[in-house]
């Protein structure tokens, strides 16, 4: 018998899609109502199984179409990460030309900055009066 994937997001028991309000899935947040862009439904989404990267899907109820990727990292965890990651970035290359000018206009007078995460905590302590 050939699966039919939207008898299974119909809400069969048989579904891989939990109920959204499953906290081992939804942990990192509550998911709000989504408005679905094939039946027009606004609904708590299902939350499916994710793929590749992706930690779950959520999932139209009343249709089954994808919705979007969801993350397993809370909002708070999720901005964090990027900032670390950001921050590393800038630790591997050299100021730009517009912090240095930038510096240059705050009145900086110390040695030019090795890295853009040097640079830009240097503007940041003479913008908030933190005088190294």
């Amino acid at each position: 018998m050939p699966h039919n994937s939207s008898a299974t997001s119909l809400g069969n028991t048989a579904s891989p899609y939990s109920d959204a309000t499953d906290t081992a899935q939804t942990t990192p947040g509550t998911l709000l109502p989504l408005p679905c862009p094939r039946c027009g439904a606004i609904d708590t989404p299902a939350v499916g199984p994710g793929s590749g990267q992706h930690f779950a899907a959520a999932r139209c109820r009343h249709c089954g179409v994808f919705l979007k990727w969801l993350s397993q990292y809370s909002p708070a965890e999720r901005h964090t990460r990027r900032q670390q990651a950001r921050l590393q970035a800038m630790a591997q290359r050299p100021p730009s030309a517009r912090q240095l000018a930038y510096l240059q206009a705050l009145g900086d007078g110390g040695p030019v900055p090795a890295t853009m995460a040097e640079a830009s905590e240097r503007i940041d302590a003479l913008v908030h009066g933190e005088v190294a």
